[in-house]
């Protein structure tokens, strides 16, 4: 009996030994709907939103650099998709460096800056003239190059949930060499984010 009941106290110190070396970290998750437009800052409507709308939805994570008081730094990896009609779908893959100042316990605001891949797809058949023929070409997509700015507000609904509204001005290159290398595009974001949080040991 004493040896049973000495097992399963040593079975308990290591039990609690386990829990107290796990380490838990926490990283914002970050969704947001947004509307892509062919614009520039300062057009569309309110300066920021464009018509008609062209849809996208965005998901990344924050990675905290430096936290202080009322601010901090941080890095994202973000994943987005949107629909142009007419002209393509388009994948994103990048990153943005940003700080975030705490206007007070509940608001706050940011600014980024990002640079990533594009990956457009056409939305509509495209031909290749061949021997007087037009041959439809794959639509396999086109890679390009993305970079841009942005500005967001955001409201605490507590400590680790958040929503917030973005403008992000980007441009992707290249889009249409003969004529249009640059194309300017304002993207305007709803979203809210949430805490993903790990355990690991120490």
């Amino acid at each position: 009996m004493r040896r049973q009941l000495l097992l399963l106290g040593c079975l308990w110190l290591l039990g609690m030994e386990y829990t107290q070396a796990q380490v838990v970290k926490s990283y914002p998750i970050q969704v947001s709907f947004f509307n892509n437009a062919t614009l520039l800052p300062g057009a569309g409507e309110l300066g920021i939103f464009g018509l008609p709308i062209h849809p996208g939805v965005r998901v990344g994570l924050a990675f905290t650099i430096r936290q202080q008081t009322r601010s901090q730094w941080f890095q994202t990896a973000q994943v987005g998709y949107f629909y142009h009609r007419y002209v393509h779908h388009a994948i994103q893959l990048y990153s943005e460096t940003a700080y975030r100042y705490d206007l007070s316990a509940d608001w706050d605001v940011e600014g980024m800056i990002g640079l990533g891949y594009l990956h457009a797809i056409p939305a509509t058949p495209t031909f290749t003239l061949r021997d007087g023929v037009y041959e439809k070409r794959l639509g396999l997509g086109r890679p390009q190059l993305m970079a841009g700015l942005s500005l967001g507000l955001g409201y605490h609904l507590s400590p680790d949930w958040r929503i917030f509204i973005q403008s992000q001005f980007y441009v992707q290159t290249p889009f249409v060499r003969e004529y249009v290398a640059v194309l300017p595009n304002l993207a305007f974001h709803t979203g809210f984010s949430f805490p993903l949080v790990l355990k690991s040991k120490s």
